[in-house]
């Protein structure tokens, strides 16, 4: 679907929402959008990144941003295209990230009718910054999210908890990822971008800092869940092999009775037979051996937990 707004007389707007073939052949008729560039900015997995046709005078810019899924364990980055060609700002989204459209709108309000605009970088620069500053809800609810899960592993340590903290990890690799590409696209902005104004190359900086902060705090965050979920993993693993060598241990010394009495039951002569207290013997007999076996067990530490 193609929604098309003028801006004012020298800048129109056009959004773009999962286009049908006919959509496409007027964006190429109409816009001189090439086949090439509509080839990356419809692709599902591009990754952030700024492209330029100088012989089309198309500036295509490919921000990640990131939106609130249903599943939590889904990945929630896709990648938005801002197209700039003369006189026309041209955005790519889907169903996912049609949320973009109405910040943009939002941020046009402001503007009011008829606006000035230097060039399409006073458009889209702080919709960017919006985008950017976007990424740290779900940062923090990741961290807050580890610090539950934490809490309640200091009570008792499951397997279950490791799950979400791997699920929560997950998650945030993605996110540390689309951060990171997005940083390079700003700075490659910031060195290509020779028409940007003062007050545009200023509030640049700023969203390339709200960016860098997103990504420093992703990697604290990522980093602290990935470290704790290794740590309990191995109190898990610990615990499994104490419970093993216990297991081990008590089927050691469980043997010996029936090894004993296996021996003693046998319809051949054997020692106390006739005893009137070989009953008696036997079982004391059985009584040292385990004796014997358990303390060799704790002489050599297996009893200890490791």
């Amino acid at each position: 679907m193609l929604s098309i707004k003028n801006l004012n007389h020298e800048y129109n707007w056009v959004n773009v929402l999962t286009p049908s073939e006919t959509e496409i052949a007027s964006l190429i008729n109409d816009y001189g959008v090439t086949s090439e560039m509509l080839g990356y900015v419809l692709d599902p997995d591009e990754r952030a990144r700024v492209e330029v046709d100088p012989d089309a005078n198309i500036t295509l810019i490919i921000f990640d941003v990131y939106y609130e899924g249903n599943n939590d364990n889904e990945a929630r980055t896709l990648p938005v295209g801002l197209m700039l060609t003369k006189g026309t700002l041209i955005s790519f989204m889907d169903v996912h990230t049609k949320f973009v459209r109405e910040m943009f709108e939002s941020q046009l309000k402001k503007l009011g009718s008829d606006p000035v605009i230097e060039n399409q970088f006073s458009l889209i620069l702080p919709l960017l910054y919006r985008l950017s500053v976007a990424y740290f809800k779900p940062i923090r609810l990741a961290d807050k999210k580890r610090q539950q899960i934490q809490a309640e592993l200091r009570i008792k340590t499951n397997r279950k908890a490791i799950n979400e903290f791997m699920i929560i990890e997950t998650g945030l690799v993605y996110i540390l990822t689309s951060i990171k590409g997005n940083v390079s696209l700003l700075n490659e902005i910031k060195r290509h971008a020779k028409e940007l104004t003062k007050d545009q190359a200023d509030l640049l900086d700023d969203v390339i800092v709200e960016a860098q902060q997103g990504m420093e705090m992703a990697t604290m965050t990522s980093d602290m869940t990935a470290r704790l979920s290794s740590s309990y993993s191995k109190v898990l693993d610990m615990e499994l092999n104490n419970t093993m060598r216990f297991l081990t241990i008590y089927s050691i010394v469980l043997t010996i009775p029936a090894i004993v009495f296996g021996f003693f039951g046998q319809n051949v002569q054997v020692p106390f037979q006739n005893s009137p207290i070989g009953w008696e013997i036997t079982l004391i007999i059985m009584v040292v051996l385990c004796l014997a076996a358990g303390w060799l067990l704790m002489h050599n530490d297996w009893w200890k937990k490791r």
